[in-house]
């Protein structure tokens, strides 16, 4: 087979035998990744093991970044132990997000915890990464990531919390009110989202108890606003009318409210006293 190789300078074509050649003997790291780079496009698994052998012992960061990118490309599980150990071990830490991205693809029981620990490497892009792999892994990461909620570092609750809100699984729904407590506010500003994203009614009144508390950050009772909107609930439009009513101007968090209010009674004008009314007038008025 042959594969075509593409340069700044020039096309060169180089059969799937040179370009595992080049990946174990070249003297030149760019040339190295690069055959790393073409052999994942490729798509052939025989070069899994090739591959696996140089995010093992190659000695450039940027050879091993392009072969744990590889493998995440060719989607063998005989790539999950190595990836895992990168991920835990390398100390390039480009490699370890790439590890972290490929084992996302691969997915697997096996990856979550590993992944979960990478929720506090020292990196803030191999958090991020580990918690958007935890993500596209699904439903399986939910009660590691339920666990990680109680952790000590405040990144790692923040993107646990983040992470169960996008994968909507309503388990999660009791332990992310809990975390409305938590002493930081990044933390509570990521609860009340994920609560919004959760869907579930059961978060109305805790949401509507922080949209109340005056001492509460803007920004978490902005949040909080903006979730009650979202879940479409009764229950909360008297307390949104009242935060609007007080305020002397609309500021940030009074107009976030008063979209939610409006959210609110579009969808439940047919049940809302007066609203049903209010509506035939509005539509008259047209």
């Amino acid at each position: 087979m042959v594969i075509k190789v593409n340069n700044r300078k020039k096309q060169n074509e180089k059969t799937f035998e040179e370009l595992i050649y080049e990946l174990e003997n070249s003297n030149s790291e760019k040339v190295r990744y690069n055959a790393a780079r073409v052999l994942g496009e490729l798509g052939d698994s025989r070069a899994v093991d090739p591959l696996i052998d140089i995010l093992k012992n190659d000695k450039n960061g940027s050879v091993r970044l392009y072969a744990a990118r590889a493998l995440g490309e060719l989607g063998d599980i005989a790539a999950t132990v190595p990836l895992i150990t990168s991920l835990r071990e390398d100390r390039n830490v480009d490699v370890r997000v790439r590890a972290a991205r490929a084992l996302g693809r691969l997915g697997g029981t096996e990856v979550v915890t590993p992944l979960v620990e990478a929720l506090s490497d020292e990196n803030s892009q191999v958090c991020i990464t580990a918690t958007d792999a935890l993500i596209e892994i699904g439903e399986i990461a939910v009660d590691a990531l339920i666990e990680s909620l109680q952790h000590e570092k405040v990144n790692v609750r923040c993107d646990a919390t983040r992470a169960l809100g996008e994968l909507g699984n309503t388990k999660a729904v009791e332990p992310v009110i809990v975390m409305l407590n938590d002493e930081w506010v990044n933390v509570r500003i990521y609860a009340v989202t994920s609560l919004g994203k959760l869907g579930d009614s059961r978060a109305v009144p805790a949401l509507i108890e922080v949209l109340k508390n005056e001492k509460e950050n803007e920004l978490v009772r902005a949040g909080s606003a903006a979730a009650l909107g979202v879940l479409r609930d009764t229950r909360a439009l008297l307390p949104l009318r009242e935060l609007i009513m007080v305020a002397d101007e609309l500021g940030e968090l009074e107009d976030t409210a008063l979209k939610a209010f409006k959210k609110i009674m579009a969808a439940n004008w047919q049940s809302v006293p007066g609203a049903t009314n209010n509506k035939k007038a509005t539509c008259a008025s047209k």
